[in-house]
């Protein structure tokens, strides 16, 4: 049975990193539910407006996805980690063991849902404050697998960060078919 994912989209998400991620994981089968945080769309920091499967409100508190994710940007990444709905379900999320994605600035949305410490992790450069990186070990590579978390550094690893991601849902052999049929 194909993987469950949820990527939230917030005003301001990093429009490459959010149709990236969205194309891989269905190109690798995965069942992808896009939300925005409110009405049924969202628009990206680049000007890309996507038309959501549906919003967070309308979502059943108690379906679970095997992962799920957050695209960066700004203001996408503080209007995300704004959102207690989003927090309390990351929490879950984390204390369940099932996959949570954060690419670019959205590691700060998991700092303030408090799913960070004791992780490795890769982020935007200058995304997290002090404080907020207190208890994570930030590495300097484009992607960073730890525990139940998938990070990223930026748009320019959006590729590579959803290649992971499928590793992680699907398994090696998925991903690797993925991967020869982008022709890199």
């Amino acid at each position: 049975m194909a993987s469950k994912a949820m990527i939230v989209l917030a005003p301001g998400f990093e429009d490459l990193e959010a149709i990236t991620t969205i194309d891989i994981l269905r190109r690798a089968g995965v069942q992808v539910h896009t939300l925005s945080l409110r009405e049924h769309e969202a628009s990206g920091s680049r000007g890309v407006t996507v038309v959501t499967d549906s919003n967070l409100g309308l979502v059943d508190e108690t379906s679970t996805y095997d992962a799920i994710v957050l695209p960066g940007g700004q203001p996408g990444a503080n209007n995300l980690a704004a959102d207690q709905r989003l927090l309390k379900r990351l929490q879950d999320q984390s204390a369940a063991g099932r996959w949570i994605a954060a690419i670019c600035a959205a590691p700060k949305v998991l700092a303030a849902a408090g799913v960070l410490k004791g992780h490795r992790i890769t982020h935007f450069p200058g995304a997290l404050t002090e404080e907020e990186s207190r208890g994570v070990e930030i590495c300097d590579e484009a992607v960073v697998v730890d525990g139940n978390l998938v990070t990223g550094r930026g748009p320019g690893v959006a590729l590579d960060f959803a290649l992971a991601l499928v590793e992680q849902l699907e398994g090696r052999e998925t991903r690797d078919e993925v991967e020869a049929k982008l022709a890199r």
